[in-house]
């Protein structure tokens, strides 16, 4: 099991790109295996907010161990093209250590700018041109989304988690594309953190939507108790995500200080 904080980057101080930045080098020095950013363009109320890419550029800049990478990319709202350069810049940066998470994104980052594409739609198409842009290769694609005619971009080897909320999306949409899979469930009151069993079922359906059998399962919401870790591991889990609950900057970076539950 490995372990990531797991944050937001709008507010008062999580919009503060210097704030995530020195939050990511805190995560590292206390043994956190991976630092990860919501990706977001407008929230509703909040004003304040960082852009991802730009962020991650300078967490890779400051670190040196710990993955990193946005979960989750909208491929509809961030053109594949333009995603495929900006992941292509920042594994050369990072040393290989972006992880390049994709989902359909939310409405909220398209309806304000008279965004018509179909998400969904265009995720499915999106992440096999993001692939295949990365791969090296003269790129022609005639899509329903997307075109792409005569583009070679320099091989780059990018790992891509896929989004999606369970069991409501299954099958996975562009799963035989992934390295992993990042699920959302909610029930009433918010996330639900799924139990060793449910996750079990999870990593069935996204294998059974192609993808592969040894591909990452990334939970988030936690923190998973120790007593727990051995179940999750049995059933699939390779990472948990979180921010353990905190509420507001000093609760957070407290969090992050005592280093993950091994």
């Amino acid at each position: 099991m490995r372990y990531a904080i797991y944050v937001p980057g709008f507010g008062p101080s999580f919009g503060d790109p210097s704030v995530l930045v020195s939050l990511a080098v805190e995560a590292e020095a206390a043994g956190w295996d991976g630092f990860f950013l919501w990706d977001h363009v407008v929230v509703p109320g909040e004003p304040v907010v960082a852009d991802v890419w730009v962020t991650l550029g300078a967490v890779a800049a400051r670190t040196s161990r710990v993955r990193l990478g946005p979960l989750v990319t909208s491929l509809g709202r961030r053109r594949p093209w333009k995603v495929a350069l900006e992941a292509s810049t920042l594994q050369r940066l990072s040393g290989g250590r972006l992880v390049l998470g994709v989902g359909a994104g939310v409405p909220q980052d398209f309806s304000p700018f008279g965004e018509r594409v179909s998400r969904a739609e265009a995720m499915s198409e999106g992440v096999g041109l993001v692939r295949a842009l990365l791969s090296g290769a003269e790129v022609e694609h005639r899509g329903s989304v997307f075109e792409v005619s005569g583009v070679r971009f320099a091989p780059v080897d990018v790992p891509v988690w896929v989004g999606g909320a369970w069991p409501r999306s299954v099958p996975f949409r562009a799963a035989e594309h992934a390295a992993g899979v990042v699920p959302a469930t909610f029930g009433p009151e918010g996330l639900v953190v799924l139990s060793p069993a449910d996750a079990a079922r999870l990593k069935a359906d996204f294998v059974a939507s192609g993808g592969p059998e040894g591909g990452d399962v990334v939970l988030w919401g936690g923190p998973v108790l120790p007593v727990e870790v051995a179940e999750y591991e049995a059933a699939g889990v390779t990472w948990m995500l979180t921010d353990g609950g905190a509420r507001g900057w000093e609760e957070l970076r407290s969090f992050v200080a005592a280093g993950p539950l091994r």
